[in-house]
């Protein structure tokens, strides 16, 4: 009991650590977004700031999908799609490297998540982190536990960015208007707020057997 307890504490802790930044900043950088990719008149600085909050994304509470979204009612769909790819990839690699870097401690802390969570990603591995890549939180988590865990980087980090390409050009069709080229209100919330819930739930939907006790012993 006193350790589950513990584990329950430390994963309160932990998960805090990555959501409450984004409860807390990420409505204002999401009003920040849309007044800027909706009031800047130069593409190329729509881009390079686009760019930037993509790829930090492992560090603040960047509201992905609403930024990669948005970039596209913008620039249009081709160069928000490559924008996205590849700032988007570039977040995969940071995330990677943060784990690679804290090493034991941050492998102590991958440990604290939920344990159905945590059992989930040792069970599925690559397939665990790609699930996550579009889940806010999870995407980043998955990368840095997979990093501080030692796990063999080329492959995951090439199948991670193989669907981050595929992720980035899938919200910029949302924000193009469904490659059309104008305002599209449906298609941004399907894009900035669609892909992500859709993934949360398959990612719900494949951890949640774990959550069921096993069965004891005979």
């Amino acid at each position: 009991m006193a350790r589950s307890l513990k584990y329950a504490v430390i994963s309160l802790i932990f998960l805090s650590c990555l959501i409450v930044p984004y409860l807390v900043f990420g409505a204002s950088i999401e009003a920040f977004a849309v007044s800027f990719f909706r009031n800047t008149a130069n593409d190329g600085i729509a881009m390079l700031m686009a760019g930037a909050l993509l790829a930090s994304d492992p560090v603040l509470p960047i509201p992905s999908s609403v930024v990669a979204t948005l970039l596209a009612t913008k620039v249009g769909f081709w160069p928000a799609g490559l924008v996205n790819a590849v700032s988007l990839s570039l977040a995969c690699v940071f995330a990677y490297a943060l784990g690679r870097g804290g090493g034991a401690a941050l492998d102590r802390m991958g440990r604290a998540l939920p344990p159905s969570f945590a059992e989930w990603t040792r069970r599925h591995g690559l397939v665990a982190v790609l699930l996550c890549r579009p889940v806010p939180v999870l995407s980043e988590a998955s990368l840095i536990l997979a990093g501080a865990a030692g796990h063999e980087p080329r492959r995951l980090l090439g199948w991670c960015s193989l669907s981050q390409v595929a992720l980035g050009f899938a919200y910029a069709f949302a924000g193009s208007g469904w490659g059309q080229g104008g305002w599209n209100t449906a298609a941004i919330l399907a894009g900035s707020v669609g892909i992500p819930l859709v993934s949360a739930l398959a990612v719900l939907v494949m951890v949640r057997p774990t959550l069921r006790p096993r069965a004891a012993p005979r």
